[in-house]
């Protein structure tokens, strides 16, 4: 299984053909994709200047890496929301522990 990140463009796909669910610090966009994993995060302008949105971008991948969904192949896109702003790296782990649950339950 590969792993990587999914080209910006592609991002439309997985928002139009997948199914999403949310917390109070992301939304998860998922589209199952047999030849592998693949991940991406999206984090508003309105969050704040660009230091800012790479941080909350770093510490989503990291969150990811930390805790992969189990034995699930496909594309996955984060949008943080304006709550992650704030939060402890260790909720942002959480929350994606939630999200993945929630999917498994949704699909």
């Amino acid at each position: 299984m590969t792993s990587g990140r999914i080209p910006a463009p592609s991002y439309r796909k997985v928002y139009a053909e997948g199914r999403s669910v949310s917390n109070r610090l992301l939304v998860l966009y998922y589209l199952a994709d047999p030849t592998g994993m693949k991940m991406g995060v999206s984090v508003p302008g309105r969050l704040g200047k660009a230091t800012v949105r790479n941080k909350l971008r770093r510490r989503v991948k990291e969150a990811f890496r930390r805790f992969p969904p189990d034995a699930v192949s496909g594309q996955f896109v984060f949008i943080v929301r304006r709550g992650a702003t704030g939060a402890a790296f260790q909720d942002l782990v959480d929350s994606m522990r939630g999200l993945f649950k929630r999917m498994a339950t949704v699909w």
